[in-house]
This record gives structure tokens, sequence and C-alpha cells, in this order.
């Protein structure tokens, strides 16, 4: 039977570590009200080209313009994401592949 070491300062530098980081995304979405598209990117994990084809053109996602530029609602955007991650999971699970019918 081997018995392992656990060195118990590297692990509570670790745990502080990963707790700090939750605590900075936590306290950016308490502070973020609007995002633009870098943020939106970031936000949902996609390129702006595959947000552009699979969200863009819904008539529900929550869009705003700002001169030439987009601005999204955190909280609506949120929302909409709840959804559309229901919808495309009952619906094969591939974002890509899933066609919103109006």
């Amino acid at each position: 039977m081997k018995l392992m070491e656990i060195n118990e300062e590297v692990l509570g530098e670790m745990i502080t570590e990963l707790v700090e980081e939750h605590i900075e995304a936590f306290q950016l979405e308490e502070k973020l009200y609007f995002m633009n598209t870098r943020q939106l990117e970031e936000y949902v994990g996609m390129s702006w080209p595959t947000i552009t084809k699979v969200f863009l053109g819904d008539p529900d996602f929550p869009i705003l313009r700002k001169g030439k530029h987009y601005i999204f609602h955190k909280k609506e955007l949120d929302l909409y994401l709840d959804r559309y991650y229901e919808e495309v999971k009952v619906n094969g699970g591939d974002v890509l592949k899933y066609q919103r019918r109006g």
C-alpha cells in the first residue's frame, strides 16, 4: 500500500488561489451591466464569427447598437443563454447544427 504525503502549505496556497479567482470573477459579474463584443466572446467562450452565425439572426437575442458597435445586457443575455442551452440540449446538443424555430 502506497501512502501519499500531502504538503498542507502548498495545498493551502492552491486553495487560496482558486478562491481568489472565483471571488474576482464574481466581483466582475456583479459590476458588469453591459458587455461589448470582446467581453461577450470571452463570456460565452465563442469567437465573434460563431456568435454571429449562431445568435445574431435570432430576433430574441438581447442586443443593442451603440453607433457602429454592439452592446449586450448581461442579465437579459443570461436568461437568453439559459433558454438557448436547454433548447439545444434537447435537440441534439450541437450548437452549430441547431436552428431555432421562429
